[in-house]
């Protein structure tokens, strides 16, 4: 878990260091000892088929969540929700991912990760970005 959080840190430093507009979000998963394991930054998702049920291993960032909310409310900025879309600044839907320089005090590059120990009902794993155009 430790080597994957500095690795999205790192990715987001060297994003932010390029001066490069706009930012990410990602999802990776790696299989380690018989564990499968997924982390997330933003609203990429992680979803297993096991036993032929799906099952999701992620949860998005978004600022609709609550405790994401509370976590940017926190550190002094403020998230509404304007024609049915919830975002921070009045800017971004989402709350973590790489890049996004200009709202980087509230958008971390901090990943959720589970670990998941691999057994044979575990069918397949679907990596996806949700894609909303509006």
């Amino acid at each position: 878990k430790e080597a994957i959080r500095k690795a999205y840190l790192k990715t987001d430093a060297d994003f932010l260091n390029e001066n490069a507009h706009g930012g990410a979000c990602c999802v990776t998963a790696l299989i380690n000892d018989g564990n499968l394991v997924v982390s997330n930054a933003g609203d990429c998702s992680a979803v297993m088929s096991r036993g032929g049920v799906a099952e999701a291993l992620t949860s998005d960032h978004q600022a609709s969540r609550p405790d994401e909310k509370e976590r940017v409310e926190a550190l002094g900025g403020y998230v509404d929700c304007s024609r049915g879309v919830w975002t921070i600044q009045g800017s971004l839907a989402v709350t973590r991912g790489i890049g996004d320089g200009h709202l980087k005090e509230f958008v971390v590059a901090e990943p959720e990760t589970r670990v998941v120990r691999i057994e044979s009902d575990c069918e397949f794993l679907i990596l996806a970005l949700r894609w909303v155009v509006g």
